[in-house]
């Protein structure tokens, strides 16, 4: 299975008119999809996107849950009520809501970021912060578990 890999920085317009990497379209339209999900991130930096069939299996993982849990309810709510299917156009952009921009402050430019079965959408000041801190939070794991013996890849 193709992956959302690596990052890609481009223009988008005032309208939200902005370019889908073409590695994710191909990979996109290899699953058989022309549209793109998107839905804000938990934590609120980012706009996360993915595949019909992503958005599926999230559906499916909300659906374990007991029925009448609060879990279950706000997850959902989270994850279904904001989310936009969003369809490629033949110059193989999207016109991302201009609330969901709004709220990350993106203009000018954004930031496709892949992670694996899915990419994010960053403001890319945004996106430069966020890695310096997975980087070096990263770093801190393996040097934890270097002085304990175990070295992880």
């Amino acid at each position: 299975m193709a992956l959302f890999l690596s990052t890609h920085t481009n223009k988008i317009d005032k309208k939200g008119r902005v370019s889908v990497p073409a590695r994710f379209r191909s990979i996109l339209a290899d699953r058989g999809h022309g549209t793109v999900v998107l839905f804000p991130s938990f934590e609120g930096n980012a706009i996360n996107a993915c595949d019909m069939g992503v958005m599926e299996g999230l559906l499916e993982k909300i659906g374990g849950f007991d029925p009448f849990s609060e879990d279950r309810e706000s997850d959902a709510d989270v994850l279904m009520a904001e989310a936009v299917e969003l369809q490629i156009d033949g110059d193989g952009r999207i016109v991302i809501p201009l609330v969901m921009l709004e709220q990350l402050g993106i203009e000018g430019e954004c930031v496709f970021a892949g992670r694996g079965d899915s990419f994010q959408i960053w403001r890319p000041a945004d996106f430069e912060e966020r890695m310096k801190v997975v980087k070096e939070r990263a770093r801190l794991k393996r040097s934890q578990s270097a002085s304990l013996g175990r070295v992880d890849a």
